[in-house]
């Protein structure tokens, strides 16, 4: 089968060198005809093979990496990269239980995410290549796993970057609207069709079930961002009295309904926006033994840095004023743009600010279904600290 080729640039070989997945448009010397999404052949300047890549034309990133092996890549290719990934989650998967499948380039497709809910499998493509392997590879996904239905959830945003249409369709079975979770002592409702990503914040998995393990006692909880009450339900279980607060009204409105499933009385949820809220109690003098901050991507490009960085700090100098002495912090960023160095030092600054002597407990990630390749710093997002405070 005839693949078009391309040549990189001195430039873009050496970047390419460093192994990171992607090639930029400055980095192409030359490069045939292409379809957008076509898998094409990577040359050197001395027309050396380098790999297998997916196009993007309207992406500044022209070229992802698939493989540097010389092999032409064929159906069996994408079926056995799956199972790999697979096979990498037995540890973590459960049929009850819900796991990420697929991690995009950390698994080797670019633009592939799959996550599992207790039997269903809700996927996202976002690069044109991945989308021209849809069916095939919710096929894969089918003979592999057997779930009960599999939904396409390719509604995000982030797609319009590479001018794809958003849609929202069922691929096979019956599709619920929501689905029956199991986490550690947890049971949640997912929702499927409307819930964020694909449905819920999996990277937070392990952080919720560890943090609860060792926050337990704990007098007053203040949980910021609840969304559907990941990290209160958690919490809850240990018996702290705990305040969900969250800006989305169907979100609080499904964390009660968790709550209840529970048998969880000590969870008030409510709705308000989360700086108003800090910056209220604060004011009013309230004070709480844990406070959870998990906020969304402030910095979703590299231009938004500055202002994501005045808003994490913001976040956190008024959560540690609002800390009893010997409270916990526990404080995230699922920004890739803010590195976890600039994310330690915003901290130490908002402690500094808040006059809290403030120390160190933990460093936190995603959880390990959503794998770290060390050459694409971008698969390590989520970043996160336990902060203990004490007055000045």
């Amino acid at each position: 089968m005839f693949h078009p080729k391309a040549f990189l640039t001195p430039k873009g070989e050496k970047w390419f060198n460093t192994a990171h997945p992607w090639i930029f448009r400055d980095d192409i010397a030359s490069m045939d005809e292409v379809e957008n999404g076509q898998l094409v052949a990577l040359y050197n300047r001395q027309a050396v093979f380098l790999g297998w890549a997916f196009y993007s034309r309207h992406s500044r990133i022209t070229f992802r990496l698939v493989s540097s092996s010389p092999h032409p890549i064929s159906a069996g290719y994408w079926r056995d990269t799956l199972q790999k990934a697979f096979n990498s989650r037995k540890k973590v998967w459960a049929r009850e239980r819900a796991c990420r499948l697929f991690f995009s380039e950390a698994d080797g497709i670019p633009g592939l995410i799959a996550d599992w809910f207790a039997g269903h499998i809700v996927i996202q493509t976002f690069i044109p290549g991945t989308e021209k392997l849809l069916n095939q590879l919710g096929d894969f996904f089918q003979n592999l796993l057997h779930p009960e239905s599999i939904l396409i959830r390719n509604d995000q945003e982030v797609r319009s970057l590479e001018q794809l249409p958003q849609e929202i369709r069922t691929f096979s079975g019956d599709v619920p609207e929501k689905a029956l979770v199991q986490e550690g002592p947890i049971r949640y409702w997912v929702d499927l069709l409307k819930g964020q990503k694909t449905g819920a914040y999996l990277d937070q998995q392990q952080n919720r079930i560890d943090l609860a393990s060792y926050e337990q006692g704990r007098g007053r909880v203040l949980d910021c961002f609840c969304f559907t009450g990941g990290f209160s339900l958690h919490l809850a279980a240990g018996g702290q009295e705990v305040l969900a607060v969250d800006d989305s009204a169907s979100a609080l409105e499904l964390g009660r309904k968790n709550a209840e499933l529970n048998g969880f009385s000590n969870i008030t949820f409510l709705k308000k926006n989360v700086f108003d809220f800090l910056k209220e109690i604060e004011e009013e003098g309230r004070h709480f033994d844990l406070i959870v901050l998990d906020p969304p991507p402030f910095a979703k490009k590299k231009s938004a840095v500055p202002g994501a960085l005045r808003g994490y700090l913001e976040l956190n100098r008024r959560a540690l004023k609002c800390l009893n002495p010997g409270g916990i912090l526990s404080t995230y960023s699922c920004s890739y743009h803010i590195s976890e160095s600039l994310f330690l030092e915003l901290i130490f600054q908002a402690a500094a600010k808040s006059r809290r002597r403030a120390y160190l407990l933990q460093k936190r990630m995603q959880a390990p279904d959503h794998p770290v390749l060390l050459n694409f710093p971008e698969s390590l997002y989520l970043k996160g600290v336990d902060i203990r405070v004490e007055q000045e």
